[in-house]
């Protein structure tokens, strides 16, 4: 999916196209209104980087908070120890997750992971919901400003679809606790670049742990925003989570042609 756009430029030639296997968990970038009027199935592999994503997740959390990318740089250009009188080393000071609020926007499989995780750190897990659904030590919130008024860092683990599009703009931003992390290993569409870079420079959000963006060329404010780590959506980018994708599409394959079609998705 990453190497041929299935859009209707695409789609439109696909005649004898009957099953389509997605490499991806995601399916928002298909032209669904071709994929319907030629009556094409179309399964994703689901869980295939589960793992992968909640980890990096906290890797992103833990660069900012630690503020290993900057301390990494400065000690090579010329090595130091911290030397808590000196003030210029205040910017180093990082702070414990520990007794902290997580804020997961997107109780899926990979935001119920990253609670898992959260729990190791002695976090205080709260997760966004609409359909009010509860995971064991998560704290549910069904409304949004509830949850984005008192998180410390906030994590978003949803599909891109009408309520998450848009959702960390200049409006929601006001909302957010002051000084909180935004981490997004979701969808690019979720963020506004530009809303986010100028919270970023204000000082409003406190740092930004990014895997996708919502435009990857060189003029997205965000890459010369403060405290920001960027990732090139590499989140599920794992030799496990690749075995993965090989099993799942097999079997999702297989069952299409024993005519049990599985994993199959609309959109």
């Amino acid at each position: 999916m990453f190497e041929c756009p299935l859009n209707k430029a695409v789609l439109q030639h696909a005649n004898k196209l009957k099953f389509l296997c997605l490499n991806t968990t995601g399916y928002d970038l298909i032209d669904w209104e071709t994929i319907r009027e030629k009556q094409i199935s179309v399964a994703n592999t689901p869980g295939f980087s589960t793992e992968a994503v909640a980890e990096h997740t906290f890797a992103l959390i833990l660069a900012l908070v630690r503020h290993i990318i900057s301390a990494d740089a400065d000690v090579r250009k010329s090595p130091f120890q911290i030397n808590p009188t000196d003030k210029l080393h205040e910017k180093y000071a990082g702070y414990n997750l520990q007794g902290k609020n997580l804020g997961i926007y997107g109780l899926g499989a990979i935001g119920t992971h990253v609670a898992r995780i959260a729990a190791g750190f002695g976090m205080n897990v709260f997760g966004y919901s609409r359909s009010n659904h509860v995971l064991p030590g998560v704290k549910t919130i069904t409304n949004l400003d509830e949850m984005l008024s008192q998180c410390d860092i906030l994590t978003l683990h949803a599909p891109l679809n009408k309520d998450s599009a848009n959702l960390i703009n200049a409006e929601n931003i006001q909302r957010i606790k002051h000084g909180a992390l935004i981490i997004n290993t979701a969808r690019g569409g979720c963020v506004n670049s530009a809303d986010l870079a100028n919270a970023l420079h204000s000082g409003r959000i406190g740092g930004a742990g990014l895997d996708v963006l919502d435009m990857w060329g060189k003029d997205n404010p965000l890459f010369g925003a403060p405290n920001t780590v960027i990732t090139p959506h590499s989140a599920w980018f794992t030799g496990e989570a690749m075995d993965k994708i090989g099993d799942i599409i097999t079997a999702n394959v297989r069952a299409y042609i024993a005519g049990k079609p599985q994993n199959i998705v609309t959109g």
